[in-house]
Formats: structure tokens, C-alpha cells, sequence
């Protein structure tokens, strides 16, 4: 164990692990959770794509609900069934058939107006910009965009080392709330050229994607503000959060049918956690490991004075004397990414170990963020199928808590990851009017990749040695950030 970390033990074991003014820091920097769940789970409503068909020429007060016997009747003239073995529509979305003058025969072409299904969203992105049919791309491209700034944890790991814990979260924090105000007024304000709006709305949302990685460094603040024994509870805690975050979302997409409205207010909430954040203090133990002491100290006050202990590092100058750089650390050495990456390759074991790891890395991260960011394409009621995955998200993490300290690591995760193969193919075999089964599967297999997604974290984290353990697991999350980008576009292989 380190000087750093050592002293920083002594600490809190004199004022307390875990208190009120602990409490109340971990509250603020616990609602930083909310906001990469806010702003990548909105978009599965607002930019959500209901059922939808071409408009029916000549008909001015056209819907895609049926209006009459009349109605009904139009469209079958027009509109062919659909053949792509959807389970949400059957009338094909983006052809019509034209009929020739004078003449019964007619031929099938492709549309460039649609009307679009009432029955569970008001309106959308996707039906006010018409991402439909040849347009369909540019919806993946925008879950495409703000996934590729995932890669951003790269950057707030390197800006909270140099700068510090609060410093980087509050950068992110008040680049979000900018970012998100700008994304809102793309959405409401009448641009005279729709492709540069599309291109701002992008590039917004790869920059979002980049601001949203704040949720990295408030899971260090609140491991780093609580002692040893808290710390693996803390972080759990964190991601307890982002869950309930989810259901936020629910609430607010479920309560405010206009998805322009209800982005305000995700908005306003963002700008909100900007205005208070201020108050979280920087991580003591950061300042004690780059030797700002004296900071540390009054932080560590702060702590010991809510927990009504003495903090008496004054008095007791041997025991809390400042870091000096001839202090020698005690833990083992840590290697950097480079020299890990050597490691493994040059142990034929560790080798196959970690590729084995690493695609079971990517294959988790594609299975997890394609199920989540797509219930609303599945069958059923979009409201309903998000409320369910994100309740047996929360309950896969509370069971892999007991199942993998009672029964190891192997055989639970062999289990979910054979679960989820098994409801994928079946899916294949279902039969089109049986969409609801369909969505039964998905939320099983979201059950099993929540438990399993949680689960190979401890094994790459057991499976390497310490020296190598934290390259590791920086490696394996970087390249499973390959499935989280790609996963927006499953859809695209539906159509």
C-alpha cells in the first residue's frame, strides 16, 4: 500500500467511514448519475420511429388509424402488406402503389410522405424529420454519434488525474447543460435548411456523448470521499442510481407527451446539477497524493466534525506529516497499457485468457446497449417494455451479488451468457403474430446480460495479475466500446 494510501486509511478510520457530511457530498455527486441515463435513454422515446405508411395521395385528412370502412379500403387499394416480417406494422412503410391512368394495373414506388401511428407518442424526432425508409440511417447515425463519445472516458480518466476530481466533473457537468440547451433549441427552433440542422443536432450529440462520461468521475468522488470499507458499496450505489435514473426518464417521456417539451425539462434539470455542483468538495484524497495537504485537512475536518470525532492531525504531526517525495511506495508496481499489452503477449496462457475475455467483453457491451436503447422497437407498449427492462436491470444486479459470492463466478456467468444465445435464436423461429413473445425474450436476456455485463468486471479484474489488473481492465472496456457504437444500428439490419 502507498504512502498516499495508507495515510488516507489512517483518516477515516480516526473520523469516521462513512457520515452525514459524507452523505449529503455523495447525494450531489450520486445525481451525476442521472445525466448520462437522461440523455441517452430520452432518446429511445423522442427519437423513437412509430408505425408509419405512405401517405395516401389526394387524401387530405389521411391518419394511420383507420377512420372508416371508406378508409380502410383506400389503403388496402394503395398501401401493399408489409414483407419485412415486422411484428409492430402490417402495411409496408415506405412503398405505394401507383396506378396508371386509365388503367386498373399499377406499380409499386417509393414514397416521400408518411402518416404516422398516434397511439403512443404524440410525435417524435423521427416522425417530424421523417427519419424513415432511405432516411432511416441518419437516426442510427445520431445513436452512432453520441455512443462514439464514449470514448471520452479516455479524456476525464487523464483530466482528473492532472486536474483533479471536481474541476473535471464540473467541466463536464457545465459542458452538458450547454450542450443539452443547444440540443433543445435544434429541436424547437425552424431551421430554413433541414441538413444543416441534422448536422448541428449531430454534432451535438457526439459531443453530449463526450460530456455524458462525467459519470466516471463521480464514481471516483464517491469511492474517494467514503473509507475502505464503503468504497465497493459506494460505487454499487452509483450505479443503483443510474438505474433509478431510467425510471426518471420513464416518468418524464410518460408524463410529457411532446418530446420537445419534455427535452426542456431534461434541460433544465441538467442546468440545475450546473448551478449546486459547486458546493461538492475536491476529492482529499487526490489532494493528499499531488501533497495539498493542508486542503485535504480541511476537508477531513469537515468529515470529522459531522461524525463528532477529533481529527487531531495537528497534535499528532508523525502520524499525518506531509507526503514527501522521498516517501517510497509499498504496493506492488502497476504497468501502463503499453506494458500490460506486452505482458499478455508474451505469456501464451494470459494470452488466450484475455482475448477470450475481451470478445466476451464485446459481446456483452453489444447485447446490453442494443436491448436497452431499443425497447421501443419492440412490440408491446414502448412505456411499459422500458419500466420492465430497466426493473430487471436493477434486479440482475441485486441477484449477482448473492449468486457469484454464493456459487463463484464461472458457472453463474456461463449460464446467463447461454441464456441470452438461446432466446436470440429462438426469437428466429417465432412467428410474426407473436411479437409479444418476442418481447418477452428481450427482457429475459436483458435479465442476463445485466447479470452478466456485471459479472465480467470481476472476472478480468481475478483472472490477470495485479501489476496488470487496472491496464486490463482500461483495455477490455476500451474495446468494448466497439459494441456500443455498432449497437444503434441493429435496427438497420431489421429493415
Amino acid at each position: 500500500m502507498s504512502q498516499v494510501s495508507k495515510k488516507t486509511e489512517e483518516i477515516f478510520q480516526q473520523i469516521g467511514e462513512f457520515g452525514p457530511y459524507q452523505l449529503f457530498i455523495f447525494i450531489l455527486v450520486g445525481i451525476l448519475a442521472f445525466e448520462p441515463a437522461l440523455v441517452a435513454y430520452s432518446f429511445s422515446f423522442y427519437g423513437a420511429t412509430p408505425n408509419h405508411r405512405c401517405k395516401i395521395p389526394g387524401y387530405e385528412n389521411d391518419t394511420y388509424e383507420i377512420q372508416s370502412e371508406y378508409h380502410r379500403q383506400i389503403i388496402e387499394k394503395y398501401i401493399p402488406k408489409s414483407k419485412s416480417g415486422s411484428f409492430k406494422t402490417e402495411y409496408d412503410n415506405c412503398n405505394i402503389n401507383e396506378f396508371h391512368q386509365n388503367s386498373s394495373n399499377s406499380s409499386l414506388i417509393k414514397c416521400d410522405q408518411w402518416v404516422y401511428s398516434k397511439k403512443y407518442f404524440r410525435n417524435t424526432l423521427t416522425s417530424d424529420w421523417n427519419l424513415v425508409c432511405k432516411s432511416a440511417p441518419k437516426r442510427s447515425l445520431f445513436s452512432t454519434l453520441y455512443f462514439s463519445g464514449s470514448y471520452g472516458v479516455l479524456l476525464s480518466g487523464i483530466l482528473s488525474d492532472k486536474l483533479g476530481r471536481k474541476k473535471t466533473a464540473y467541466l463536464f457537468v457545465i459542458s452538458n447543460a450547454i450542450l443539452n440547451i443547444g440540443l433543445f433549441l435544434v429541436m424547437t427552433i425552424d431551421f430554413y435548411n433541414q441538413n444543416l440542422r441534422e448536422i448541428l443536432f449531430g454534432i451535438l450529440r457526439l459531443l453530449i456523448g463526450i460530456a455524458a462520461n462525467v459519470y466516471a468521475t463521480a464514481v471516483v468522488i464517491a469511492i474517494e470521499i467514503v473509507g475502505p470499507r464503503k468504497r465497493v458499496a459506494a460505487a454499487n450505489t452509483i450505479y443503483y442510481l443510474y438505474i433509478i435514473g431510467e425510471f426518471v426518464v420513464l416518468l418524464l417521456v410518460y408524463l410529457i407527451p411532446d418530446y420537445k417539451t419534455m427535452y426542456g425539462y431534461i434541460a433544465a434539470i441538467l442546468t440545475f446539477i450546473a448551478l449546486y455542483f459547486w458546493v461538492v468538495p475536491e476529492s482529499p484524497r487526490w489532494l493528499m497524493a499531488k501533497k495539498r495537504n493542508q486542503e485535504a485537512y480541511r476537508i477531513f475536518r469537515k468529515i470529522a466534525e459531522s461524525n463528532k470525532k477529533n481529527f487531531n492531525f495537528l497534535d499528532d504531526s508523525d502520524q499525518f506529516s506531509p507526503i514527501q517525495d522521498s516517501d517510497v511506495p509499498t504496493e506492488e508496481k502497476h504497468y501502463t497499457i503499453m506494458q500490460t499489452l506486452k505482458i499478455i503477449f508474451k505469456s501464451k496462457k494470459v494470452f488466450v485468457r484475455s482475448t477470450v475475455i475481451l470478445f466476451n467483453w464485446l459481446a456483452n457491451t453489444f447485447v446490453y446497449y442494443g436491448i436497452s436503447y431499443n425497447t421501443s422497437d419492440l412490440a408491446g407498449d414502448p412505456y411499459l417494455n422500458f419500466g420492465i427492462s430497466a426493473f430487471v436491470e436493477l434486479v440482475a444486479i441485486l441477484a449477482s451479488h448473492y449468486v457469484l459470492e454464493r456459487y463463484g463466478r464461472k458457472i453463474p456467468y456461463s449460464i446467463m451468457m447461454a441464456t441470452i444465445g438461446v432466446c436470440f435464436i429462438s426469437v428466429l423461429f417465432i412467428p410474426k403474430n407473436m411479437g409479444l413473445l418476442v418481447t418477452g425474450l428481450t427482457l429475459v436476456s436483458k435479465f442476463a446480460v445485466s447479470f452478466s455485463y456485471n459479472t465480467i468486471y470481476i472476472i478480468t479484474a481475478e483472472c490477470h495479475p495485479t501489476v496488470i489488473r487496472n491496464s486490463s481492465l482500461a483495455i477490455c472496456q476500451t474495446f468494448s466500446r466497439i459494441g456500443t457504437v455498432i449497437s444503434p444500428n441493429i435496427q438497420l439490419l431489421v429493415n
